[in-house]
């Protein structure tokens, strides 16, 4: 991506970047805030021999081990950090010197060492130099808030499941990937796919290109889970390797091999965001897989204060601040439980980047009344590429979100606290909640 290219495209979100709309009303006071937040920048998770396969081209090499996050990434998430931070001071929720008050603050990180690290540089930003700790599920091998599935809290049915997506999918995902070819198109130029032996492992002789390769899916054992294989999944997970490498800073030359200008990059996001609309946002999928942790979400901005929700533990309960750090997974679940979509300046259409989040603000009104603002938080990519400081006059993007059944035709979309918790609690799946 050249220089002229890029400033192109900075200009463009630069005019672009104001929310969809107030977050909330003016006169509103801030009493909580809750945020389900991917974890920042990583590395690859396909392994490189893997990744090998699917391009003519050498990758770029990186620092760290697959699936980890990288040094620039905590230093995103810290920015990040930083911005909560600025926030909450203006909202008198926290001191403007020295540290937040002991307990009003809590984070819990999946397991995995990029969520773990994420929460750490958000606490590196949020209360820097004091000392505060994360919370994660040491005792477990896999933590059954951020997948329930996997931690057999409950179970997916294979063939419901499959039904369900292929019902979303016109009846074959096949055609899917064949509406998609004005994003595969860029894709596949830039790869130039596929080395002989992908092609021979589906079937496709020794020569063939990315839009040749079948899309199916695979059941994991005992009801664990469901997986995209094929075409569509390497083309999702390739487009998102090329995000990573922007948002990572690596060079231009390096970042998709430099074939790829601005416009044709952000048509590749849309493979991976098709993917997981597929695979994560199908409702009967998104309840079984998010319900447990929309439902601590829902009891932490409530304060536990309405039945139904579950019992918020007391440091979640007195909190003013509260994170949950896990995966773009987790969030396109929770958006599908509660129907809510967004579309940012750069992005593709409920595009999920490093460590953006959904974010859950309890107010309280001149009226007396509190109410919830639900809204997803990213950073531009310019502002991740360019590491920059996210001050009052230049945020990450912000967008309130409206939630069918309790959302107000108000500024920001506000729904009463008693209103969101019903929504909530009508949405989920009790028998995968913990």
């Amino acid at each position: 991506m050249n220089s002229s290219t890029r400033n192109v495209l900075a200009a463009i979100v630069a005019m672009l970047l104001a929310p969809s709309g107030p977050a909330a009303a003016d006169d509103d006071t801030l009493q909580k805030m809750v945020i389900v937040s991917r974890h920042g920048v990583r590395t690859p998770v396909v392994p490189a021999r893997e990744l090998a396969l699917w391009t003519t081209q050498q990758w770029p090499v990186w620092a760290e081990p697959p699936g980890d996050l990288t040094a620039r990434g905590a230093r995103l998430v810290t920015l990040v950090g930083r911005y909560h931070r600025d926030v909450l001071i203006a909202e008198h929720l926290f001191p403007e010197q020295g540290c937040p008050a002991r307990g009003s603050m809590v984070i819990h990180a999946d397991n995995p060492e990029r969520t773990k690290a994420t929460a750490q540089a958000l606490l590196d930003g949020l209360a820097p130099g004091c000392g505060l700790t994360f919370r994660t599920k040491a005792d477990a091998r896999i933590d059954g808030l951020f997948h329930p599935l996997q931690a057999g809290v409950c179970r997916l049915d294979p063939l419901v499941a499959q039904t369900e997506v292929l019902k979303r999918a016109s009846g074959d995902l096949n055609r899917a990937l064949l509406d998609l070819k004005g994003s595969l198109a860029p894709l596949q130029a830039a790869l130039d796919c596929c080395k002989p032996v992908l092609c021979s492992a589906y079937g496709r002789g020794e020569s063939c290109k990315l839009p040749d390769l079948p899309t199916g899916m695979s059941p994991l054992p005992d009801g664990r889970g469901l997986e995209l294989v094929g075409g569509l999944a390497i083309a999702a997970e390739a487009a998102e390797t090329i995000l990573l490498e922007y948002a990572e800073g690596i060079e231009s030359s390096g970042v998709a091999w430099g074939r790829l200008d601005a416009a044709r990059m952000l048509q590749t996001f849309r493979l991976h965001t098709e993917a997981l609309d597929l695979m994560e946002r199908t409702p009967y999928i998104a309840r079984r897989q998010g319900s447990a942790l929309l439902m601590k979400a829902a009891a932490a901005i409530t304060s536990g204060r309405s039945a139904g929700l579950g019992v918020a533990d007391n440091d979640v309960r007195d909190a003013k601040f509260v994170a949950y750090v896990g995966h773009d997974t987790n969030i396109a679940n929770l958006a599908a439980i509660m129907d809510v979509s967004w579309t940012q300046p750069g992005y593709q259409r409920n595009q999920t980047p490093p460590a953006g989040a959904l974010v859950f603000e309890l107010r309280l009104g001149t009226d007396r009344k509190q109410r919830i603002y639900t809204s997803y938080l990213a950073q531009s990519l310019e502002q991740m590429r360019g590491a920059r400081p996210l001050p009052p006059d230049a945020p990450p993007v912000k967008t309130p979100l409206k939630l069918p059944g309790c959302s107000a035709n108000a500024p920001g979309y506000p729904c009463l606290i008693d209103e969101f918790a019903i929504a909530i609690r009508n949405a989920i799946d009790r028998e995968c909640v913990e």
